[in-house]
């Protein structure tokens, strides 16, 4: 069976889906299952739409918001939307027997992999901030005015601050990442600086900072 709709054309057969501009999407999974499923049946709640996936497991809020993220994400407009606990497709959709594509194009348009930021729990997490905080945390080491150490301090300790918060909501507990960034937050903060007189001590905390900021960039972009 072929639903197609305004922005998309699904294929339950080839289990492939192709946008509006005939490029197929990257859409795999138990994401392209729920919006297999809505095409037919239009609207469905999550006990529902839970028992067609699996009714042995237990599939919450949580589960179906990735879901509609990633498909909404990789369609590329909101097409499953939420509503008073109801999931429910946007949009008319039509039956056909098969897909009709013009002059074909099977490049993946958008991949559910997002270069610059990354996905976690419906969470994204942007990289670029800890990039440029490595970036200027190793330039520190030249001779720079004061006030380039007072931005610094103040870059490091926000950023930190917000992948703290990020990793925190993301996994509903405090893991070892979380509190590698409460302690820089606390090192660099600069409403309560801590002074530490040897040059060479900040050379060395500066290094340790940058390289847990790209071992994290590292991490997030592996998951």
């Amino acid at each position: 069976m072929v639903y197609k709709h305004k922005y998309f054309q699904l294929d339950t057969e080839s289990r492939k889906v192709f946008d509006e501009n005939n490029k197929e999407l990257r859409l795999t999974g138990n994401a392209f299952r729920v919006l297999a499923f809505l095409c037919k049946n239009k609207h469905a709640n999550i006990t529902e739409i839970g028992d067609y996936l699996d009714w042995a497991k237990d599939y919450d809020e949580n589960h179906m918001r990735q879901y509609r993220y990633k498909i909404n994400t990789i369609v590329g407009h909101d097409v499953v939307e939420y509503k008073n606990g109801v999931y429910s497709l946007a949009g008319e959709v039509a039956e056909a027997e098969k897909l009709e594509l013009n002059n074909r194009n099977t490049d993946l348009l958008r991949s559910d992999d997002i270069k610059s930021a990354v996905v976690k729990n419906n969470i994204k997490f942007n990289i670029y901030p800890a990039v440029i905080a490595s970036i200027l945390l190793l330039l520190s080491f030249f001779d720079w005015p004061y006030g380039y150490y007072t931005i610094l301090r103040w870059f490091v300790a926000g950023i930190s601050v917000y992948y703290a918060y990020l990793l925190y909501t993301a996994h509903k507990e405090k893991i070892a990442w979380f509190w590698g960034l409460v302690i820089i937050a606390i090192l660099f903060n600069p409403v309560a600086p801590i002074h530490l007189y040897s040059k060479l001590l900040w050379n060395v905390i500066d290094v340790a900072t940058a390289v847990f900021f790209i071992s994290l960039v590292v991490k997030l972009r592996k998951k």
